[in-house]
């Protein structure tokens, strides 16, 4: 059975057929970049694929939206890509905002899976960057696919744990698992591989992720999730260059162009890295140049100074809202991003589409219009072995991964 859709995003059209008797489904993606409606590109044709990679099948679709809420927050997912779709929390009026870039229609995270990429998912199997897509484990030599302008590995390959579709395993009112097997050899990485991803919520507005997984051989493991967010959930601006940004740490991983680790540390001070002291992202934005070649923004890896999970690691607030997160992580890292590669094509959801916003608000996620942190291990560790094995994001036959995040919601300042 076949259904044909065309789907129209600023300054492009997109038509694909999609095979609906598949599971997961397999399409075919004609696309054009169009200027008042007049084609003005050549036209490509895509064709992928998703690989089955999921617990056995439930029978459920990978792009219906699971719901969980508590007191002042309820969040959305789908099984594909374990991908937060929507999550709701209240500003300082008591008005629920949706804070977090996605898409209307579900389907979409896999028919545009770049328009940005790894759009509020689970990434994986080794979440970052690796360099040359190499990395040697047990005296094997291992290739991971150049997926990043043909130099990187980024956030796993071509088909990461973003473009598969999980298994719900348990869904409560208050928390969902999700489920994955990614089988020896996927996307160049050894060993079968287990994961688990817990999301819940609580009546204090808190947003908790807990990963567990295992190998039965020796791999490399580092996941972490890719939420876009925007605190002022398109009300009054299309970036977000006023929220505030806190992020206590002293030092930061140095990169080259290419955005992969140098080996060395730096300190942030005097730089534009420098969020000791709360700032607006904006404030010292034109100098912040290290974020690869030709590039103006923020796509850096923090070193947290004190990794303790009774600890804030990172707070940013939206003043216009008030809305703010703060997070807990037991990682040891954060990599920040600051939206910089999104070009005013993705719409706006309608859910942050209010009738008394800014009427001349675009519609669309502008430059700087979200950013993203990823609390994850030292990026591209298993290449550093000077950082020690701690870094390296090896994880042994019959050990286990794990990791904890907690977002915090709150209005900011509130008494």
């Amino acid at each position: 059975m076949r259904k044909r859709h065309i789907t129209q995003a600023r300054n492009h059209i997109y038509i694909y057929i999609l095979y609906k008797d598949k599971n997961p489904p397999f399409l075919v993606l004609y696309l054009g970049e169009y200027k008042t409606m007049l084609i003005r590109s050549t036209f490509a044709l895509v064709v992928t694929a998703m690989l089955a990679h999921a617990w056995p099948s439930k029978g459920n679709d990978a792009f219906k939206k699971h719901t969980i809420k508590a007191k002042g927050i309820e969040a959305s997912f789908i099984e594909y890509g374990a991908t937060i779709t929507n999550l709701w929390v209240e500003d300082k009026d008591g008005i629920p905002r949706d804070v977090v870039i996605g898409w209307d229609d579900p389907r979409q995270y896999n028919l545009q899976p770049g328009l940005p990429g790894f759009l509020g998912s689970v990434v994986g199997r080794y979440a970052n960057r690796i360099a040359n897509g190499t990395f040697h484990l047990n005296g094997e030599t291992y290739q991971t696919p150049l997926n990043e302008k043909n130099i990187t590995t980024l956030h796993g390959g071509d088909m990461g744990f973003n473009r598969l579709n999980f298994t719900l395993l348990e869904k409560s009112k208050r928390d969902i698992t999700f489920g994955l097997i990614s089988p020896d050899g996927d996307e160049g990485f050894p060993g079968t591989v287990k994961l688990k991803v817990k999301y819940s919520v609580n009546d204090h507005q808190e947003w908790h992720i807990d990963y567990e997984g295992v190998s039965d051989k020796d791999t490399i493991m580092m996941v972490s999730q890719h939420t876009y967010w925007n605190l002022d959930s398109f009300t009054t601006s299309d970036t977000v260059e006023d929220h505030v940004f806190w992020i206590p740490a002293d030092e930061y991983i140095v990169t080259d162009g290419s955005l992969i680790p140098t080996g060395e540390f730096a300190s942030v001070e005097g730089t534009a890295l420098d969020f000791r002291t709360p700032k607006a992202m904006g404030k010292d934005l034109a100098k912040a140049d290290q974020c690869g070649f030709d590039c103006i923004g923020y796509d850096n890896c923090w070193i947290l100074s004190d990794p303790n999970i009774e600890d804030y690691q990172v707070s940013v607030y939206a003043p216009s809202t008030g809305i703010e997160v703060a997070v807990k992580t037991d990682q040891v890292a954060m990599q920040f991003y600051s939206c910089h590669g999104l070009d005013g094509t993705l719409p706006v959801k309608k859910t942050q589409k209010y009738k008394h916003s800014n009427a001349a608000l675009s519609g669309y996620v502008e430059k700087y219009g979200c950013f993203v942190l990823e609390t994850e291990n030292y990026i591209d560790g298993i290449n550093h072995p000077e950082w020690g094995n701690e870094h390296s994001g090896i994880l042994r036959k019959g050990e286990t991964y794990t990791q904890h995040t907690e977002y915090h919601f709150r209005v900011h300042n509130k008494q």
